[in-house]
């Protein structure tokens, strides 16, 4: 998922420690830069411990966002050396990063691939495997269950409650990677690849964004994820598609899983399908301790390890023997579990994500036809 807040201290912490490279010893702290909340640190710290009482260790955890962290991993690369040991990256960015983190092929991982869901694997594969997934995340239909009762189930019975709550729909509207998230199930779902603006798939969904354009809330060409949030909550929609931090936000205001609550993405001609999210882990290239590296990586993606994880920080894991977080409030996410999918393995997917967001405005916003707006973004 995406919203990680920014430390400016951590950022500092890390030019640090970059400008620090060669001065290490092998009796160094290994250096871990992970997309951290400020209160997920002690948890992640706890078991981090447990690597670190089991082998002797000792490890440095730098809580960074995505993009400060992608901006280090690339100076590195670009020196010839390196501090960091281990970094977390969106899954979004993982092929462009590809180059600068090692493949991950050493026998000290064989435990691990085999227990990982099929569709993270892959969403780590570029040129064979770079990045596993260190915490996993996709989006549900959240909707008002005082208003609607049932949430739409189809593609139809979307169009129906559209029409009955006019000003009520949202998207993620603003130009940025979360309105690709919202574009691309439903691409799916129309039997679309995701690659591609000219198949029949992304007509039909286009579609389908055409006739629930005038349905849209008023300020949909702004929202983004914790914008839409708040809209929901002071009643302004009635549907929207976010991730799992939306209704635990919910819940922390006393309206999930009571008012508000989570469901599978509606249908649509193909099936169903929603976007993998998340972080996923690499070690760089030029890693201090690749060894110790690749030990702390599979302690990380261990079951206990991840178990701990799911229970302490409610993350989802991408392993098939740790369960998703039980109960009512993740109902919908549990639903769509199957129907995960990762977006489109291309080192050159910042554009094509650019594309979609521009083809899915000029149709919402300005009423272009869907034919041209995909071929004018093509």
């Amino acid at each position: 998922m995406g919203v990680r807040l920014g430390w400016r201290a951590a950022g500092a912490v890390l030019a640090a420690l970059a400008a620090a490279a060669g001065c290490r010893t092998e009796r160094d702290p290994l250096t871990v830069a992970v997309a951290l909340l400020p209160d997920e640190l002690p948890a992640y710290r706890a078991v981090v411990a447990d690597f670190e009482r089991a082998t002797g260790e000792r490890v440095l955890v730098v809580p960074q966002q995505y993009a400060d962290i992608r901006r280090a991993l690339a100076a590195e690369a670009a020196a010839g050396s390196g501090t960091l040991d281990l970094v977390e990256l969106d899954v979004y960015s993982l092929a462009a990063a590809a180059p600068e983190v090692a493949l991950l092929d050493d026998p000290a991982l064989a435990g691990v691939l085999p227990a990982l869901a099929p569709a993270a694997l892959a969403a780590g594969t570029v040129d064979g495997v770079r990045f596993l997934p260190h915490r996993v995340a996709w989006q549900a239909l959240l909707y008002d269950h005082d208003v609607l009762g049932d949430p739409p189930a189809t593609w139809d019975e979307l169009l129906a409650v559209a029409r009955a709550h006019p000003g009520k729909i949202g998207f993620k509207g603003a130009l940025y990677e979360g309105l690709t998230c919202d574009v691309l199930p439903f691409v799916w779902a129309a039997g679309g690849s995701g690659a591609r603006l000219d198949e029949p798939g992304a007509r039909a969904a286009f579609a389908l964004f055409a006739a629930l354009a005038p349905a849209l809330h008023p300020h949909s060409a702004t929202f983004k994820e914790a914008t839409i949030a708040e809209a929901m909550a002071r009643g302004e929609l009635v549907l929207h598609l976010n991730w799992p931090f939306a209704m635990a936000l919910y819940e922390s205001q006393g309206l999930a899983p009571g008012r508000l609550r989570a469901a599978p993405l509606p249908r649509g001609p193909a099936g169903r399908a929603t976007v993998l999210g998340g972080g996923y882990v690499g070690i760089p290239r030029h890693a201090p301790h690749r060894k110790a590296a690749l030990a702390l990586l599979a302690h990380l993606l261990g079951r206990d390890a991840q178990a701990r994880l799911a229970r302490d920080l409610g993350w989802f894991s991408a392993r098939r023997d740790v369960p998703l977080p039980a109960g009512d409030l993740l109902a919908g996410y549990a639903a769509m579990a199957d129907q995960v999918r990762p977006r489109p393995n291309l080192r050159d997917y910042p554009a094509l994500s650019r594309r979609w967001q521009q083809a899915f405005r000029a149709v919402a916003f300005e009423n272009v036809p869907p034919a041209k707006a995909l071929a004018d973004a093509k």
